[in-house]
């Protein structure tokens, strides 16, 4: 079997369970690796997801808690860490990961160090930079999956607004993938017209249209966790496209957690999510997004506040 069609995800909980599903419902990959520390928890989610297989394409769905397994998979996904209590910021989830994701790392260099690694785990920003500090790989082979969700709800509600697709709506969400995160408004395009020369809907006032959408987006992740505890079946599927990108040399935009280049004006080492080509190679190209004054000054303020959660990390 080709190492390109081999998939791992660590972590067989909500998440990580719900991105395997995703990547079979899609045929993404032909063999995916399902690590977990308690094997049985990941022999039954791969059980339970491999009763679909007969229904859909032909793939393998494995459970292990052996890194060993992992081995020859081009990508794996990690997912693993302390679950986001209600009222809880993802950067008050940090020290509880930091040492959790170190081990892993440590792990993934002795068996399967080539692999491209894509974080979930939250705060994902700063556990990217301590999963890309902690690993051998080139910087380009481990980055978050940022901001893509919070981009898709964007354009998601964007497009509602105006009452055309999402998919004709262009517009990336920044930053920290958390309360700090804003949208580059200055580049918005729909379609091919800018968003501020676009016809608005009568009676909406385009910094209404803002404000409200961007709301719903920041909002959206603690009111589902207020309901039902958790948030899974979103961010697996925005895992299983980036995966996909991977797998398939897309070569797609993607808003991902990732070293700001130099022309960002950031603190060096600084991880954030940015719009970024996804292909084989991982983060393929760093794109430099035009940003208008405020905009930098919220980027900067972003920037300063991961940095000093990363500096006050225990592990």
């Amino acid at each position: 079997m080709s190492s390109l069609t081999k998939i791992g995800v660590i972590g067989a909980g909500n998440v990580g369970a719900a991105i395997v599903n995703a990547l079979v419902l899609r045929n993404v990959g032909k063999e995916i690796v399902l690590f977990n520390r308690d094997k049985d928890k990941a022999i039954a989610e791969a059980m339970d997801i491999d009763d679909t297989i007969p229904l859909l394409s032909e793939m393998t769905v494995k459970a292990t808690n052996d890194y060993k397994d992992l081995s020859e998979c081009s990508i794996v996904a990690i997912t693993v860490g302390a679950r986001q209590k209600e009222g809880e910021t993802r950067l008050e989830l940090l020290d509880r990961n930091a040492k959790i994701i170190k081990d892993i790392i440590k792990n993934l260099d002795k068996y399967v160090p080539n692999a491209v690694l894509i974080m979930v785990s939250n705060p994902v920003d700063i556990l990217t930079r301590v999963a890309q500090e902690a690993s051998k790989r080139d910087s380009n082979k481990i980055f978050g999956s940022g901001t893509l969700l919070d981009t898709s709800r964007l354009r998601f509600q964007v497009g509602k607004e105006l009452n055309v697709n999402r998919k004709n709506v262009h517009v990336h969400v920044i930053g920290e993938h958390g309360d700090s995160e804003f949208a580059v408004w200055s580049n918005a395009i729909i379609g091919s017209i800018k968003l501020k020369n676009f016809p608005l809907p009568k009676g909406l006032k385009l910094e209404q249209l803002k404000k409200n959408t961007m709301q719903i987006v920041k909002n959206r992740a603690y009111e589902i966790i207020q309901r039902k505890g958790y948030t899974n079946f979103g961010v697996a599927v925005a895992v299983a496209k980036l995966i996909q990108s991977v797998i398939r040399d897309e070569k797609k935009i993607f808003s991902v957690s990732v070293k700001a280049n130099k022309e960002y004006n950031l603190e060096k080492g600084t991880v954030l999510s940015l719009p970024c080509t996804i292909g084989s190679k991982g983060v393929e190209y760093r794109l430099n997004v035009s940003l208008n004054k405020e905009e930098k000054v919220l980027l900067l303020k972003a920037s300063k506040s991961l940095g000093e959660a990363y500096k006050k990390i225990k592990a």
